[in-house]
C-alpha cells in the first residue's frame, strides 16, 4: 500500500538521520549561538535568530537526501515511486522541524520580549517548515554535501544581510517568514500576505524537489525485443541442439563403467585383476563388486 511505503520511508530516513547526532547538534547549536550572541542588540535579534534557524532544518533535510542516494536507486527498482519517497521525508522532517522551532521559541520569546509573542512563535514555525522543502530541493539538485552546504550558507547569509524591502530579499525563499518575524515586533503589521507568500514559495520548492528527484532516479524503459521469424527459428534450433548435447552428456555419464566394479550389463569392462579368469556368476547376476 502507498501509505505503508510512506511510513517505511519516514522510519528509515529517521533512523539514518538520527545516527548523525553530532552533526544535528552542531546544526542546531550554530544558529542558536548566533542568536544568543546578538540578543543584546534589542528585539530585532529575534528576526535574525529566527531566519538563522533555517540553516539547521535545511541542513538536516540536505543530509537526509544526499546520504540515501544509493538506497533511492534500489528502492525505485523495487517498485517505490519518487513521490512516495518525497512524502516519507516530509513526514519525518516536518515534526523534526517543529520540535526545533519549539526549542527556539521557548528561548527567544522571553529573551527578546516582542510585542506579539504568538506572531514570533508563528514566524519561527514557518521558517522551520519552509526550510524542509528548501533543503530537499537543494539536496536533490547538488551532487555532494559540500556544494549543498555552501548553497545553504549563501542563501541564509544573503537573507540576513539584505534589507527587508530590497529586491534581492524578496526573491529569496525566507522573505515571507522574515516579514512575519518583523511583524511580531509591532502590533499592527500584517501577517496574511507573508503567510500566502510562504505557502506559494514552499509549493514551488516541493515541485522543484520532485522534478530533481525524478531526473536523478529516472528508469529508462526499453521496448521489448522482437525477433523476426527466421531469427526465432534459428534461436529455437540452437536451443534444441544445446538441450540434446546436455542430454547426451548426462546419458554418457550415467552408463559409463566404474573402475574396479561390475556394472552388471552386457559389454561392461572387466577389472584388470580378473582378465583371463572365469566370470563369477554371483557378481554377474547381482552386480556386486568383488573384494
Amino acid at each position: 500500500m502507498p501509505l505503508r511505503r510512506v511510513l517505511i520511508m519516514a522510519e528509515m530516513h529517521g533512523r539514518d538521520l538520527l545516527r548523525r547526532r553530532v552533526a544535528i547538534a552542531l546544526l542546531v547549536a550554530l544558529p542558536f549561538s548566533f542568536y544568543l550572541a546578538s540578543s543584546d542588540s534589542g528585539p530585532g535579534a529575534a528576526a535574525s535568530g529566527g531566519v538563522a534557524l533555517a540553516f539547521a532544518v535545511s541542513g538536516a533535510a540536505l543530509f537526509s537526501v544526499l546520504s540515501s542516494r544509493a538506497a533511492d536507486q534500489r528502492l525505485i527498482l523495487s517498485g517505490y515511486r519518487p513521490f512516495e519517497m518525497l512524502l516519507g521525508r516530509l513526514l519525518f522532517l516536518g515534526p523534526l522541524a517543529l520540535a526545533i522551532a519549539a526549542m527556539f521559541s521557548a528561548t527567544m520569546a522571553p529573551v527578546s520580549s516582542p510585542a506579539r509573542p504568538w506572531v514570533l512563535v508563528l514566524g519561527i514555525a514557518v521558517v522551520a517548515l519552509q526550510s524542509v522543502p528548501f533543503g530537499l530541493a537543494i539536496g536533490s539538485a547538488v551532487p555532494r554535501e559540500l556544494e549543498g552546504t555552501l548553497v545553504l550558507i549563501g542563501v541564509v547569509g544573503l537573507q540576513l544581510a539584505t534589507r527587508l524591502d530590497s529586491v534581492a530579499s524578496k526573491v529569496l525563499p525566507f522573505y515571507g517568514p522574515r516579514e512575519l518575524l518583523e511583524a511580531s515586533l509591532s502590533r499592527h503589521a500584517p501577517i496574511g500576505r507573508p503567510l500566502f507568500q510562504t505557502v506559494v514559495y514552499g509549493v514551488a520548492l516541493l515541485i522543484a524537489a520532485r522534478l530533481c528527484v525524478s531526473r536523478r532516479v529516472n528508469i529508462v524503459r526499453h521496448e521489448p525485443l522482437v525477433l523476426s521469424r527466421s531469427a526465432a527459428g534459428v534461436a529455437r534450433s540452437a536451443a534444441g541442439v544445446a538441450r540434446g548435447a546436455a542430454d547426451a552428456a548426462r546419458t554418457a555419464r550415467h552408463y559409463a563403467p566404474r573402475r574396479g566394479r561390475f556394472v552388471g550389463q552386457e559389454g561392461a569392462v572387466r577389472p584388470q585383476a580378473f582378465q583371463g579368469e572365469r566370470w563369477p556368476r554371483h557378481s554377474r547376476s547381482r552386480g556386486r563388486a568383488l573384494r
